[in-house]
């Protein structure tokens, strides 16, 4: 099911078909370099299921973004419950792209559609983007997509992340 049309991507609801470039996405030591590491295809198709179960008991989660001149897979995008950003819940704009497609602008074109759907079909007064400190590119993409950088918290896993926000205008 499509869900967001931009001029260069679809953004879709993952299906169990999209296990394979899921797979290949988080087994990217290089894309997976900011986000705690490579996944097994065990862990993967975990990760998966768990997206697909949030379409049926919340409404969202990641969705694969595909060229729409293509239909080719580049990554995922969407809005994440996270129930602990530095002690509040939140909903997050999160990103995560194959890294042939990185600095072309894909990312801050899906991003900025997440952010609109977040505030205009969700209802949601405030958004934000979790980024680790030394991911310079995803801060980039944060800050074209309208957030501020708030301050750092240290996650669960004990890593340092930093807080981007936006709010509704």
């Amino acid at each position: 099911m499509i869900v967001l049309e931009t001029p260069h991507l679809l953004l879709r609801h993952l299906t169990l078909d999209d296990l394979r470039a899921v797979t290949a996405l988080y087994g990217d030591p290089v894309v997976m370099t900011f986000r705690g590491g490579i996944r097994s295809p065990e862990q993967a198709e975990q990760y998966l299921k768990g997206y697909l179960e949030e379409y049926s008991s919340i409404g969202y989660c990641f969705w694969a973004v595909v060229l729409r001149q293509s239909n080719t897979f580049i990554g995922l995008c969407g809005l994440l419950d996270q129930p602990d950003v530095g002690g509040q819940a939140e909903v997050e704009v999160a990103y995560t792209f194959v890294k042939e497609y990185w600095n072309q602008g894909l990312a801050t074109e899906a991003a900025i559609a997440c952010k609109a759907y977040g505030f205009q079909h969700l209802g949601r007064n405030r958004l934000v983007s979790t980024i680790d400190p030394d991911n310079l590119a995803s801060q980039r993409v944060a800050l074209k997509n309208g957030m501020v950088y708030e301050r750092d918290y240290v996650a669960k896993n004990g890593r340092t992340m930093r807080i981007y926000a936006v709010h509704r205008a």
